[in-house]
Formats: C-alpha cells, structure tokens, sequence
C-alpha cells in the first residue's frame, strides 16, 4: 500500500510539473488603445478540422481583462477559404493585417499545433 501511495504522488507531481511547463503567456501584438496582448497558450482548444480552415478558440490577456477568441474558416474548400475571428468584447472580422493581433494569435497557434 506504501508503494502504490508514492507511485500515485510521484504521477501526480509528474502532471503538475508538466502542465505548468506547458502554461505560458505569448506575446501576440498590442491594441490600438496601446494595451499589451498575451495569448494564454493553456486555453487554446482546437475545433474539428474542416475543409474551410482551422479552428480554434482561445483566451487572451489584455492588460487586467481576459477576452475569448474563436476563429473559423469561411468558404467551401482550401483554396477558397477566408479566416474569420470573434471576439468576447464584440469584436470580429477576418484574419488579416487589418486586424494584427487576431492575425497574430491565428499564426502562433496554426504554427505550433
């Protein structure tokens, strides 16, 4: 019983240790009211893959607020497809250089996913 009580604390410590590793803040751009923005790497969760793009919803930092993104492809097939974006304060639109910040998040997570 001693043996199976430190090998369940030694797996448990083992998933702390490296669930904390995998949390962290990406610097992805700043707003145009100059507030810093930090994705918050844990909370991206991936969508089902479609033939419009990847999708994906995440969490970001802004200065003391958090705000929620989802992005989602629009279109029929990939060569054909635009990238849309939400956001929690009511924000969207599509995911390009009119929209740094979305455009940034959509190009750290498409890279290390």
């Amino acid at each position: 019983m001693k043996k199976f009580f430190v090998t369940m604390m030694l797996a448990v410590a083992l998933v702390f240790i490296g669930s904390q590793a995998e949390a962290r803040e990406v610097y992805v751009g700043t707003y145009s009211d100059g507030t810093d923005v930090y994705l918050l790497t844990e909370s991206i969760s991936m969508g089902r893959p479609s033939p419009s793009g990847l999708q994906f919803t995440c969490r970001v930092r802004a200065g003391g607020d958090y705000l929620n993104y989802r992005f989602y492809g629009v279109g029929y097939n990939m060569y054909n497809r635009r990238m849309r974006y939400e956001n929690s304060e009511g924000y969207s639109g599509y995911v390009d250089s009119s929209s740094p910040v979305a455009a940034a998040i959509y190009s750290w997570v498409s890279n290390h996913q």
